[in-house]
């Protein structure tokens, strides 16, 4: 008699915790917005590339009133962008948007976040051969095919190229290269001399630059593949007074490459509109986690400002608005 009171009230206790828990979850509901944490991994957040990602994720979060921001490492560092993210996955965010450093090293952190139930997107550096869900950003191997022929029209069917990068083993740098090396390869009359790798601080990247354009006297012609790049060298083109004489084509719309393509150093720079890059991946997590909305692939485009239209960004640029990079 005394097991069975014994059993019954264990039982009854047993019970009482389970209603408990399940009534407290009833309870809890759905997270309000301003709980849910969408965390943005940048490649590196000292470049000045990274200020218009960072509008396009700090206007999504005041637009759905969620916890979002902009982090990532400095100097492209893999080691620190491998320990913010794996903070992230330890604090079991709602969300994350990573633009991985390196497929081999980030893929398995992507797999690790998805195992442990946390949707994971990429943006403006995508790795497809990981477990992302989707990529928010150009289409890196077109915009390389479409530079090229750009630095075709300024340069003509014959010329000595060479391609620069701020991380040429990046997967963003790969992809662009392998477009610009496609292109170039259909006409026999171009050699492509080299690709000059500028990773470092901003006076390691231009020293890089300057010293391959005087390593490499014969060349004609420049495909630059990142924001931090193409400034740098149409900066040495004005320098050493070689306007005309070398074609340049680069990425992005830093204030610098505008004022390069005014100053008739820089032909043409393509855009990948990072303001929106920041700002899908905050909206379309936010939706997902909210609504159940499935995540879907996004290509951000490929805008081309050359002399015809420069001033129009610059203008832009001047009266304040962030959504230009």
């Amino acid at each position: 008699m005394k097991k069975l009171i014994i059993f019954s009230v264990s039982f009854l206790v047993l019970c009482s915790l389970f209603l408990l828990a399940a009534g407290s979850k009833k309870a809890k509901g759905p997270k309000k917005p301003e709980d849910i944490v969408i965390p943005v991994v940048y490649l590196d957040v000292s470049i000045n590339f990274a200020q218009p990602i960072k509008a396009g994720v700090e206007q999504a979060a005041k637009d759905f009133g969620c916890d979002a921001k902009l982090d990532g490492p400095v100097n492209w560092n893999i080691d620190q962008q491998v320990s913010i993210i794996e903070g992230y996955i330890t604090q079991r965010v709602d969300g994350l948007a990573i633009a991985p450093l390196s497929s081999e090293v980030i893929d398995p952190i992507i797999a690790k976040a998805i195992d442990a139930g946390i949707p994971v997107v990429t943006f403006n550096t995508d790795s497809p051969t990981s477990k992302r869900i989707a990529f928010y950003g150009q289409d890196l191997v077109e915009s390389g095919r479409v530079q090229a022929k750009i630095l075709i029209e300024y340069m003509g069917e014959n010329g000595k190229v060479l391609i620069t990068s701020c991380d040429a083993a990046a997967p963003w740098s790969q992809m662009r290269e392998q477009g610009v090396r496609e292109e170039l390869s259909k006409h026999p009359g171009i050699e492509v001399l080299n690709i000059i790798n500028a990773k470092g601080d901003e006076q390691q990247c231009y020293a890089a630059i300057e010293n391959a354009i005087q390593a490499y006297p014969q060349v004609t012609g420049i495909a630059s593949l990142d924001a931090v790049t193409t400034p740098a060298v149409g900066r040495a083109i004005l320098r050493y007074s070689l306007k005309g004489k070398i074609k340049q084509v680069g990425h992005d719309l830093m204030p610098e490459t505008l004022d390069n393509i005014k100053a008739g150093a820089t032909d043409a720079t393509l855009s990948q509109n990072p303001y929106r890059q920041g700002y899908l991946p905050v909206e379309q997590l936010f939706k997902h986690i909210t609504e159940g909305a499935p995540l879907e692939s996004v290509d951000t485009g490929i805008l081309r400002v050359d002399k015809s239209n420069v001033e129009e960004y610059i203008k832009r640029l001047e009266a304040g608005d962030k959504s230009v990079g």
